[in-house]
């Protein structure tokens, strides 16, 4: 999703069903101002799940769609289309919190980077010990054992 991802997360903690919103509030949402297409050409608005449109994909990921776009009073109703796409991103977004709080690591993208190495670090070794290889580097965390 990337830069559109702060207007997808704002619409996937909204309870209503339905957002009516300015421009300068979506701008202010996202930290910068939307592309003049935007105010120019109402197809950019447009709920088109084909192309490269990241925009779409923010609000359409988040179980939203656009329905009334108002270029001259610069002003856009969002409808909720569905409720499993916002209730599925909860478990996501507690995880991404508490990995902020486990590294202290606040920046999305670094967190992101270093979760997807890992993975490919620690799937890289289970491939290789599947072969009958080793990993001798490899260091691998006490287990915790219950306590009863």
């Amino acid at each position: 999703m990337g830069k559109y991802e702060p207007l997808s997360r704002y619409l996937a903690g909204i309870d209503q069903d339905s957002w009516d919103a300015s421009f300068g509030e979506i701008e202010r949402i996202l930290g910068f101002e939307l592309p003049p297409s935007a105010h120019e050409h109402r197809a950019w608005w447009a709920n088109n799940r084909r192309g490269n449109h990241s925009q779409t994909e923010g609000w359409l990921g988040a179980g939203w769609e656009t329905r009334v776009v108002d270029q001259l009073a610069q002003r856009i109703r969002f409808e909720r289309t569905s409720r499993h796409p916002t209730n599925a991103r909860r478990p996501l977004r507690d995880l991404w919190r508490q990995a902020a709080e486990l590294s202290g690591i606040a920046d999305h993208e670094e967190l992101e980077r270093r979760a997807v190495t890992t993975f490919i670090h620690l799937e890289s070794g289970r491939q290789l010990a599947a072969m009958g290889g080793t990993m001798p580097d490899l260091q691998v965390p006490p287990r915790e054992r219950p306590t009863w």
